[in-house]
């Protein structure tokens, strides 16, 4: 957290969490009747925080982001002693970060789910280009 990025952006646990993949999501996606949408729905497994779209947000909030309705600026470093903690993070404000050269990171707070949910459907749901 310490290098010269020009942006970090974070999307952390307390966002990702405010997204699932659902049964009811799948059977949107299924009736595209593509292979991907096929495939999805084979293999879905609900339940047991498999379901949490950790990684689709992220990536999502990348390609459009419109998606994150509330972001705060703070900054933060990342436990990376071998130990029980490690990779715990820790984040401050302006006013009472540590004498540390840290880079501030935007941090996503809060997303517009339908739009979110949308997305996810309809780029899972899209038709591939055949193999060559």
């Amino acid at each position: 957290m310490r290098a010269l990025w020009k942006k970090i952006v974070c999307t952390p646990t307390d966002i990702s969490i405010k997204t699932r993949l659902t049964p009811e999501i799948i059977k949107q996606i299924e009736a595209s009747g593509t292979p991907l949408a096929r495939y999805m729905a084979r293999f879905f497994q609900p339940g047991l925080g498999a379901d949490y779209m950790w990684d689709e947000l992220a990536a999502a909030a990348w390609i459009e982001p419109a998606l994150i309705t509330k972001r705060e600026t703070r900054f933060m470093d990342v436990d990376l002693d071998r130990g029980a903690g490690y990779g715990n993070t820790l984040t401050w404000t302006e006013k009472d970060k540590p004498k540390l050269d840290i880079q501030p990171v935007e941090i996503q707070v809060d997303l517009d789910t339908a739009k979110f949910y949308r997305m996810f459907v309809t780029l899972m749901s899209a038709s591939t280009l055949p193999a060559r």
